[in-house]
């Protein structure tokens, strides 16, 4: 019976109506995934194509349709070699493709001068937990809006959290609200003082409108080129001024009243009182030699942070996903995270909680150090004409200044990678600051699939030359023979 099964199987596998039917689903499917990437995104062909289990079904079954077309050649000859080397190399190619899939690592690291990083960031996205000393990574992957918009919710009871909603491409509205009380221990938001102020004059273009808040470390400053903001308590530790910075404080005094402290590049300083009307806002000269003044347009003692985020109106290639999460057992208390935001509050059993919404990292076996960006314009324009990084490799976690700069500086720049160990790094992109590139953001590649991809290239390739030859001698034997 179990022999009559497989030799029906085996029939199958060999059958011409089987490859037609595999062929024809693999061709519609590709067909309909670069539909997808046309009219949409690569993300959205990736997830309802390439990174589907019926696309990998479709890939299984051709992958099972070559192997056994060729094992139905057996025994061998010679004059099968061309047709073996071909149908080897497609399998080797399916065989490098999967292993990449599941070993392989694209992503990006980010480098500001003088910053030591070995964690990649991946195109996945997670749900970091940590309890206590426990910290706990769950997989939350990306998903379309029309799928987002299906979306019934996801709980995680042992943490009491729950992710009700998910916007696939996001954008932020910004909100900070008066709190009646200084902490909330069943409500995941923190509390904090908060100032909008809109910067006039600035030299990077427009008049940026931020807001500082003293509830998260995040949000209590801001650089904008070459002046930091920041917003503190008067009984709080003071950041020191870093040299050739511009600093504006908003301190919070115990009353709840507010004033400011600037210190201009060359150390002068002018300090005083902000008093706000209703309705009304306050623009105020730090007495800096750049044409910089700040305008304060709210102030809010003690705020919570109740920023929203709505589908952004413009469609993105990479979009910015946000998700919507409550505590079990107390849905009032909910609030939104961004990717990259993370919230603390303390569940039901008094336990302290907290959750994020991060990418996925990895942590190389090294680290790289960004020496200097180097950004070269064309002339007379401020359009950058070529950007470099100059990076150093460091093992472990060195801090010793003086060791840092003594390993060997490689430059990664267009066409010109850097390879270390089976990683290779490129430039991708950078992140423009004034009055100089501080921040550069390279793509990182490791394929353990890639040489079984190229062998397999090369045995097809030549495989199919050789069955062409192969042919074509036959065919002119025929002709003479006649």
């Amino acid at each position: 019976m179990i022999l009559k099964i497989l030799n029906k199987l085996w029939s199958i596998l060999i059958s011409l109506k089987f490859a037609v039917m595999v062929m024809v689903s693999l061709t519609l499917s590709l067909i309909t995934a670069t539909l997808m990437e046309s009219y949409y995104d690569t993300r959205t062909a990736q997830y309802f194509v390439y990174r589907s289990w019926w696309f990998f079904t479709i890939l299984g079954l051709f992958g099972s349709l070559i192997l056994a077309v060729a094992i139905s050649r057996w025994p061998w000859r010679k004059k099968h070699i061309p047709f073996l080397m071909a149908h080897a190399g497609i399998l080797m190619v399916l065989g490098g493709s999967w292993l990449t899939y599941t070993n392989g690592i694209d992503g990006s690291v980010r480098l500001a001068e003088g910053d030591v990083n070995s964690a990649v960031e991946m195109d996945q996205q997670v749900l970091v937990f940590k309890k206590g000393d426990q910290v706990n990574s769950v997989s939350f992957p990306w998903m379309p809006q029309s799928v987002a918009d299906r979306f019934h919710g996801a709980s995680y009871p042992e943490y009491g959290v729950k992710v009700e909603k998910l916007i696939s491409d996001s954008m932020p509205k910004f909100q900070f609200a008066p709190s009646n009380t200084p902490s909330d221990k069943q409500n995941p938001d923190k509390t904090g003082a908060a100032v909008q102020i809109k910067i006039l004059g600035a030299p990077m273009g427009g008049a940026p409108e931020i807001w500082l808040w003293s509830g998260d470390v995040a949000w209590s400053t801001q650089k904008l080129g070459p002046a930091r903001f920041l917003i503190r308590s008067e009984s709080g530790e003071v950041p020191p001024v870093e040299a050739g910075e511009a600093r504006f404080d908003f301190v919070v005094g115990k009353k709840g009243d507010l004033r400011f402290e600037a210190v201009s590049p060359r150390g002068e300083k002018r300090s005083g009182k902000i008093e706000l009307k209703a309705g009304e806002s306050q623009t105020i000269n730090p007495g800096w030699r750049m044409p910089i003044q700040v305008m304060v347009k709210s102030f809010v003692p003690i705020a919570t942070n109740q920023t929203e985020y709505v589908t952004s109106e413009s469609h993105s290639e990479s979009p910015v996903p946000a998700i919507y999460i409550s505590l079990i057992g107390n849905t009032s208390s909910h609030l939104w995270l961004g990717l990259g935001d993370r919230a603390e509050f303390t569940n039901q059993a008094g336990e302290q909680i907290s959750v994020g919404y991060f990418q996925k990292r990895v942590i190389l076996p090294f680290a790289l150090r960004l020496k200097e960006f180097v950004l070269k314009h064309d002339p007379g324009t401020m359009d950058p004409a070529s950007y470099a990084s100059q990076v150093q490799v460091v093992d472990g976690f060195q801090k010793d200044e003086a060791a840092l700069n003594a390993l060997p500086v490689h430059t990664i720049q267009m066409n010109e990678p850097l390879k270390v160990d089976h990683y290779t790094f490129y430039q991708a992109s950078y992140v423009p600051d004034f009055p100089r590139i501080t921040t550069t953001i390279l793509s990182v590649n490791y394929d353990p699939g890639r040489w079984l991809k190229y062998t397999g290239s090369l045995l097809l390739v030549l495989g199919a030359i050789l069955l062409y030859l192969s042919k074509t001698v036959t065919k002119k034997k025929v002709v003479q023979t006649v």
